[in-house]
């Protein structure tokens, strides 16, 4: 009894050698012969079918291959990766169920993700895709709205600065009137053709003489006006107004000369060029607030006496432009209120320099 189970191991190796099957039955043994078309069919079965739900989820795809019949456990993880191809992804599903490598719960989850991946894929190429279709419109819209905002807020500050010249003009009509002058809005082309030559008329572009106030006298011409222009381009552009009071006389026998207030920044990188203006050695004190220039340098240096000088230090922060015939008198970027009491102090310091320039030809004769 002892030797039965090798015996047994023994004849079993033998007769399964010539095709035979050995089966352990109630404790003896029977020999029974194997089907011919055994060894063939051995390990191959038909594939299971995929449920009604699989089958509904994951398309058909023509899917062939061994397969067996192994447990399957709803942990079973996916071991099938996803590829772009769909189709191609669904083969690769049914074949992982019917080998047995995942359920077919896992497999209808990874079908869906699959799926709904490639969905939020479309619509963001969908969204691209509408973009670059309509390109054209896209940016037309942008520009167009830009241009619109840069548009509106240009023409805010122009209605803006209209009005705010427009209420000017109607407060100096007034102002022109209680002091019984002669007002002209529109200004004169003949006086500025005129003062054309003068240093202030000779820098910048779109000048403009308007709100002309007259206030000649049998012996003088003496006019009061605004005066613009523009300097710069794009966003450096910047437009400059000021008042100005000028004085004409055949008797203003005078040397073409400049005094105006000294621009400490700017007139400091001028005098590294040699082009800082005419140096009064004996007066430096009005030569650190004034800058003196002139084509005539000699004249001008003899021209500005001590009383001259003092003249021009009386009015700080004022410019005097001279040349013979015409005295102007303003200061730079600075307009006159409009009331009647600024206009007829503004007039009284033109006079008033007028005759300091006066007598001082008087010195000279």
């Amino acid at each position: 009894m002892c030797y039965l189970p090798l015996i047994t191991i023994l004849l079993g190796s033998l007769i399964g050698g010539a095709g035979f099957n050995l089966v352990h039955v109630g404790g003896g043994l029977l020999a029974q012969q194997a089907p011919p078309a055994f060894d063939n069919a051995v390990g191959q079965s038909e594939s299971p079918p995929l449920s009604a739900e699989a089958n509904a989820v994951i398309p058909k795809a023509d899917v062939s291959g061994p397969s067996s019949k192994l447990a399957k456990s709803d942990e079973m993880p996916p071991v099938v990766d996803q590829p772009k191809d769909l189709d191609a992804y669904s083969q690769e599903l049914k074949r992982a169920v019917n080998s047995g490598e995942m359920t077919e719960q896992a497999a209808v989850k990874a079908w869906e993700e699959a799926n709904s991946g490639s969905k939020r894929a479309d619509g963001k190429d969908d969204v691209k895709g509408w973009v670059e279709e309509h390109l054209v419109i896209f940016l037309a819209t942008v520009y167009s709205s830009l241009f619109a905002l840069i548009g509106g807020a240009f023409l805010i500050c122009y209605r803006f600065v209209k009005r705010r010249e427009k209420t000017r003009e109607v407060a100096l009509e007034t102002t022109t009137s209680e002091l019984g002058l002669k007002f002209e809005p529109e200004g004169d082309e003949l006086l500025m053709s005129d003062l054309s030559s003068l240093p202030l008329f000779n820098q910048g572009r779109r000048k403009k003489l308007f709100n002309l106030i007259v206030a000649d006298t049998p012996d003088l011409q003496v006019q009061v006006f605004d005066y613009q222009f523009t300097t710069g381009h794009g966003r450096s552009q910047t437009t400059h107004r000021v008042t100005v009071v000028s004085v004409r006389s055949v008797t203003l026998a005078v040397p073409e000369l400049q005094v105006r207030p000294r621009k400490a920044f700017l007139d400091g990188i001028k005098e590294m060029f040699g082009r800082g203006g005419i140096e009064l050695d004996q007066y430096p004190a009005f030569s650190k607030k004034f800058v003196l220039k002139s084509d005539q340098p000699a004249q001008a240096r003899g021209f500005l006496d001590a009383k001259m000088v003092a003249a021009c230090e009386r009015n700080n922060g004022c410019s005097l432009e001279c040349q013979s015939g015409v005295l102007l008198h303003f200061r730079a970027n600075k307009r006159v209120d409009p009331d009647a009491q600024s206009i007829r102090r503004f007039i009284g310091e033109g006079f008033t320099l007028f005759q300091d320039v006066s007598e001082r030809l008087d010195r000279n004769a």
